[in-house]
């Protein structure tokens, strides 16, 4: 199975606007809406880095880079990516005239570590500094977007490693929290055979029965990744019990 970790970078809004505090701004006041800067991204186990900006590249061809790897993918792993950074494409891929890239599995971790932890914060800095994976690269906040926008290229050289550094602390994040997220996409449907359907090592190991209603199937958990998953059905659970009373 592709996996592709990704993250993409956008522009604020640029506004005209009378005051600075509770403002109801109109749709007429917008000067430029939002628009994606810049993305990083790369696939599971790989070395390689791909980036990609307004900076270094057209638009239309920036967008068809990513376009293309997206393409590629069987499942896309990003934070928040299924509210942010999946509608910001689509919208920039409509936008330009292209048509959707292939249909992916979301693996949105914000997702795993809002439903399954109580991180006292479920920022991706946040949540990778207390599990001891890293943390973001330091930049000089809001001024960088507003530097990257006016074509410094100091403040490109920043935003690009502050990219790159985000996709490689995702892919960390995704690994620890592996066993724990739940609806992942099976390896075994992608060449895997009799193997951990997260991590797809065939390091499974028996571990009791799980019981449905009325069935009863096999329980492993993977001594690679901790992932407690379903085998085949063992015994229909209702029969098994008037078993040898006939």
């Amino acid at each position: 199975m592709k996996i592709l970790f990704l993250d993409i970078e956008t522009s604020p809004n640029t506004c005209y606007t009378w005051g600075l505090f509770d403002q109801n701004i109109p749709i007429t006041a917008i000067k430029e809406s939002s628009s994606i800067l810049c993305y990083a991204a790369k696939w599971q186990g790989s070395k390689t880095m791909h980036f990609d900006s307004v900076f270094k590249s057209d638009k239309k061809d920036m967008l068809t880079g990513i376009h293309k790897l997206m393409d590629e993918a069987d499942a896309i792993c990003h934070y928040n990516g299924t509210r942010f950074d999946i509608p910001v494409l689509n919208k920039e891929f409509i936008l330009n005239g292209m048509t959707p890239p292939a249909p992916s599995s979301d693996i949105d971790l914000l997702r795993t570590a809002r439903a399954r932890f109580k991180f006292t914060s479920n920022k991706l800095d946040y949540v990778a500094q207390v599990l001891g994976l890293g943390s973001k690269y330091s930049h000089p906040g809001y001024q960088l977007w507003v530097d990257c926008m006016a074509r410094v290229p100091k403040a490109w050289k920043v935003m690009e490693k502050y990219n790159k550094q985000d996709v490689l602390l995702l892919e960390k994040v995704h690994d620890k929290l592996l066993p724990w997220i739940k609806n992942y996409p099976n390896q075994n449907l992608y060449g895997k055979r009799d193997a951990c359907p997260s991590c797809g090592e065939k390091t499974l190991q028996a571990r009791g029965t799980a019981v449905s209603v009325s069935v009863r199937y096999q329980r492993y958990q993977c001594t690679s990744c901790g992932k407690w998953s379903k085998g085949d059905k063992v015994e229909n659970h209702v029969k098994a019990r008037f078993k040898g009373i006939h």
